[in-house]
């Protein structure tokens, strides 16, 4: 075995290489501390060395003036925005050999400011030599973009009016609205909004419990010109008094039931030709409803107005339910009404009524025209091609109702009824190829949106299609409700006498056509018919 420890052995390894000498650089004294010592000189940058920082060309330098001819061109290390020329291409090399390269810049503080087009914080940018020479596109305004305010919608001198009158009275805490004899030929529904922001300001006294109360909104549109109701009253929630009257309007909405608290309504000396069915939700035992004016107006009446005590309440059993009149606990006044005879069913399918009765629709009829017909409790007459579709529903019992999603087609009408450009809608609609019946449904549709909710009364589901229409003639009476103990002592008075005014028409809407009236039971031969004079 070989000694490792002889001398000859040692003398055949290869010899390490020797350290270069040290530098003043490369370690500090032990005793410098922290103390930054001075004139130290960096060691010089090796080109050979694959981790020697980027070695630049006077030609990346946009500046030419580096660059003399005759000479070789300059050369710069470090990084980008921190170089400075080589060693060996310093520009002082030629002074002498003494000549050191400067000393390495300190890396500048990072400084933080607000880049307004970026919304980010970021470190600020070093301009170097080369950016200063670049010629660069100018650059955009880093000011923030400010969307301009909403248009304000333009009022008439009317509606302004209106405006005023509706913000004093937020501003003060008046429940009463006055609007009436404005010339108001329509209203915003902006303006009628802004009611139920009123807020009453509640009455201070000694020794009395503060209490903010619910507003009790009064609101009065009489002697204007408005042809359509405006659609924003039935979102007032504790409105109590409506007063329409001396006005131009041709319907009332079906969505004015959801006004719970109305307590007076005043729809007189209008052109109204009938009411909606859902206004005797209001007009029922136990609701707020007291004060009622209805006439005149030009409403349809029945021709030989005949009806028949025994089937009255059958139909009204059989097509609505049972009535839902809660028992009353103490003594109470409202309106109340009763029926006397129904004309026949208007059955319609795409906006095209397939029946032979038919509402008129002229705007305005003589007088004499404006009487329908009627029929008879017991009978029903339905369209042959109605009878074969729907005809073994027909044997079913009236409990049954449309189930299941609504058709394509209403569906389409509700989406378009919803669009806000209409006229665009309506204009492709007109196109040749189109089929006819889709432009009066899409009107009757977006009308219906506009109004209100519309729902079927037989099975209270929502549509905007009603395929079925009848005319219901009710008697409205003043009733008065005395309880004494466990008796209830009914008194009931007609509200006019006047043969005109004597029957109100209430319309009926169905979404198909199974939800029709209820036919009752035929009365026997020896009990007579009442004639109405």
């Amino acid at each position: 075995m070989e000694n490792i420890n002889h001398p000859t052995a040692l003398a055949d390894e290869p010899t390490l290489p020797f350290l270069p000498p040290p530098t003043r650089f490369a370690v500090p004294p032990k005793n410098a501390g922290r103390k930054r010592i001075r004139g130290l000189k960096p060691p010089a940058y090796s080109l050979s060395s694959s981790s020697d920082p980027a070695v630049f060309s006077s030609d990346d330098d946009p500046a030419l003036d580096n660059y003399i001819h005759g000479r070789r061109k300059k050369r710069y290390v470090g990084t980008w925005y921190d170089q400075h020329p080589a060693s060996s291409d310093s520009a002082d090399s030629a002074m002498g050999d003494d000549m050191r390269p400067p000393l390495l810049k300190p890396r500048p503080q990072r400084q933080f400011k607000r880049q307004f087009d970026s919304g980010v914080w970021m470190q600020a940018d070093i301009s170097t030599d080369a950016d200063e020479n670049m010629e660069l596109d100018p650059s955009i305004s880093r000011l923030p973009i400010s969307h301009s305010a909403p248009l304000r919608p333009r009022y008439s001198e009317e509606e302004a009016s209106a405006q005023q009158i509706v913000q004093s009275c937020i501003d003060v805490g008046r429940e009463e609205v006055d609007l009436s004899a404005l010339q108001l030929c329509s209203i915003p529904n902006a303006i009628l909004e802004l009611i139920s922001l009123i807020v009453p300001i509640p009455t201070v006294a000694k020794d009395v419990a503060f209490e903010q109360r619910d507003p009790d909104i009064k609101l009065f549109l009489s002697n204007n010109f408005l042809r359509q109701f405006p659609s924003a009253i039935i979102n007032i929630e504790h409105l109590t008094v409506l007063s329409l009257r001396g006005n131009r309007l041709t319907e009332l909405p079906p969505a004015i039931a959801s006004l719970k608290n109305l307590e007076t309504l005043n729809i007189a000396q209008n052109k109204l030709r009938s009411l909606p069915g859902e206004l005797l939700s209001l007009m029922k035992a136990g609701s707020k409803l007291t004060d009622v004016q209805l006439h005149p107006n030009p409403f349809y009446q029945p021709r030989v107005p005949n009806y028949c005590p025994s089937g009255m309440e059958e139909y009204e059993r059989g097509t609505f339910g049972p009535k839902g009149d809660a028992d009353m606990c103490e003594s109470w006044h409202g309106f109340t009404t009763t029926l006397l005879a129904r004309t026949p069913v208007q059955f319609s399918y795409h906006s095209t009524v397939v029946s032979r009765f038919e509402f008129p629709t002229a705007t305005s009829l003589p007088a004499h025209l404006r009487k329908l017909d009627l029929e008879e409790l017991w009978f029903l007459e339905i369209p042959k091609v109605i009878r074969k579709t729907i005809g073994p529903l027909l044997d079913e019992p009236r409990a049954s109702t449309p189930k299941g999603a609504p058709p394509l087609f209403e569906m389409a009408l509700r989406a378009a009824a919803r669009y806000p450009d209409r006229e665009s809608t309506k204009c492709m609609l007109g196109e040749r190829g189109v089929p006819r019946h889709f432009t009066p449904a899409f009107e009757r549709a977006a009308h219906i949106f506009d109004m209100g909710s519309q729902t079927c009364c037989v099975c209270g589901r929502d549509t905007i299609m009603p395929l079925t229409e009848w005319v219901e003639f009710r008697e409205v009476q003043r009733t008065h409700v005395v309880v004494m103990g466990q008796t209830e002592n009914w008194y009931s008075t007609r509200v006019s006498n006047n043969g005109d005014e004597h029957c109100v028409p209430f319309v009926r809407k169905g979404c198909s056509w199974s939800c029709i009236p209820f036919k009752a039971s035929e009365p026997s031969e020896d009990l007579e018919l009442v004639p109405e004079v």
